[in-house]
Order: C-alpha cells, then structure tokens, then sequence
C-alpha cells in the first residue's frame, strides 16, 4: 500500500509536510520529528501541527537524515521558533551542517527557490534563510533515543547517497525512516529511483545492513509511505535494483565511450523526474558525474 496524503498513518506516526518533501511526527511520551523538510513547506506543516492540535512542547528532538538542501533547509526555523526542540544526525552530518561551503549552498538554493516560488523570506516573523545548524546529539550504528510509551529511535549510519546519511527504525512499528538511503519505487510503474549520489558500494552496502530488519512500514522524505506488504520486501527488490543499475551504467559507458555524455544523458533522465525539477541543472550534473564515476569503479 502507497500512502501519499499527510495525515495520521497509525497512532504513533503522522505523516507531514506533502508528497514531495516528507517530515514524520513521532509520538511516545515524547515526540520527535524525523527529516528537516524545506524552508518553503513551514507554512504547510506549521498549519499541520495546528490542525492536529501538537503540543509543540513535547517535540524533544528532530533528526536531520542528511544534509541535502531539501532534507534540512526547515531546520534553522524550527530551532528559531523552538529552541528546547533537539537536533540529531550523524558526526559527518553534523560537521557539514556548520562548515562554511555548504552552508553558503544551502542558503543560496533556499533563497533561490524561495524568490523563484514567490514565497516570503519569513513565516511569522522568523526568518527562513538557512544558517550553521547546531547539533545536540551525534548518532552511530546501534544508538537510540527512547520517546517513552514502548517506543524507541534505532539509528543506522547508511552513507552512499550522502556520506552523512542517518536512518531511524523503530523496532515497536516495524518502521523504517531511510530518506534517500532506500531507492524508491515510482508509483506509476514500479520503477525504483536509487539515488547513490555518493558512492555506490557504500549505497549497497548500507541497503544490506538494513536487510536484516523486520519492515512492515517505510516512510521515506520523497514520495510517502509504503506499508504492508509492498514495505515487507523493499529492501531486497531494492538491492536488486540499484545493482541492475550500475549495470546499465557499466554497459552504457561501454557504448558511448564518452563520459560526459553519459554524465548529460543520464542527468536528463533525473531532471526530467518531478522529484528534481527544483533543483539547479548544475547540480544534478555534479551529482550525476560524481555517481556515474563511483558506478564505474572497479568493486
């Protein structure tokens, strides 16, 4: 089963922010929010939390999955508006959510967007522009965060689409919060869009540690919520995926010889891909050339 619309998804997880850019209230006794949605989308899940009376004070942490524009640009709000409210991610997340390059990045594409949306640059009075985000709690494989009410955040370090990237499970649920670190599948034909930006042998392997988790959910940050038995083998079909994938780049170098065409090929192919279409061509350009090279790397 594909869940799309935000809303209650069991009596633990509500599902914000929109289809596109996914964020997920958590709820024991404590709560917390997983993914760090987009400046643009505040004004939706403020709306949300308002709707679905939240307690904004029992939202005691907000986990940054990685450092991708579209997966931390709400976060400086959040932190403005609620400041008890406690960041987590990974050590390398953590270190690139303050070094200067990559904030200046983030920064420039929110503004751009922003600007290209015609929304403001604030939302009741709080700035939206992107700033050095502080992380209060750094996270490695096997850590966790108990919310209270039999309710547990696992976390897993999966690197390949980011080197940063961080996945929570929630062994109670059965539920897997991956991101970008699980390819997914499109929902008019089944087709899987894997995302190993980084590296793909780091990407593979991250997707065989989470193999041995019992899913019954996956909420990823694009795209929704697979439940049942389309989430209970995602993992596999997943690994089967991504490695038909490097494949078909493998095979398709062998053709063209050229590895700039492919590069700009293969950048079309993801462009054209509602999920992209915000997002600079210069950019997917670089990330298509950086995955096309670690695709091609001997294993």
């Amino acid at each position: 089963m594909r869940i799309q619309d935000p809303g209650f998804i069991n009596a633990n997880i509500q599902f914000c922010g929109s289809p596109n850019i996914c964020m997920y209230l958590v709820k024991g006794r404590h709560y917390a929010l997983l993914g760090g949605g987009v400046a643009w989308e505040v004004p939706r899940l403020e709306a949300q939390l308002d709707q679905y009376q939240v307690d904004r004070r029992r939202i005691r942490y907000l986990v940054i999955s990685h450092t991708h524009h579209d997966h931390c640009s709400a976060v400086p709000y959040l932190l403005r508006k609620y400041p008890h409210i406690q960041t987590v991610a990974s050590e390398y997340g953590a270190y690139i959510l303050n070094k200067s390059q990559p904030v200046q990045m983030i920064k420039q594409v929110t503004r751009q967007i922003l600007d290209a949306q015609h929304h403001p640059h604030q939302h009741n009075g709080i700035p939206l522009d992107f700033q050095p985000i502080p992380v209060a709690l750094r996270m490695t494989d096997g850590d966790h965060l108990d919310l209270g009410d039999g309710l547990a955040l696992r976390f897993y370090l999966t690197p390949g689409h980011t080197r940063c990237s961080l996945s929570v499970y929630i062994p109670e649920l059965q539920a897997l919060f991956p991101a970008d670190a699980v390819p997914f599948p499109d929902i008019r034909n089944g087709k899987f869009t894997v995302t190993a930006d980084h590296r793909y042998d780091d990407y593979i392997r991250s997707l065989e540690k989470l193999k041995a988790l019992s899913v019954r959910l996956v909420g990823y940050e694009h795209g929704g919520v697979l439940a049942g038995q389309d989430a209970a083998g995602i993992i596999a079909r997943s690994l089967a995926a991504t490695r038909r994938q490097r494949q078909r780049i493998r095979q398709r170098f062998e053709e063209l010889q050229d590895f700039d065409r492919l590069v700009e090929e293969t950048a079309g192919k993801y462009q054209a891909l509602p999920l992209f279409r915000q997002v600079p061509p210069d950019v997917i350009r670089a990330i298509t050339a950086r995955m096309i090279r670690s695709a091609l790397e001997e294993t």
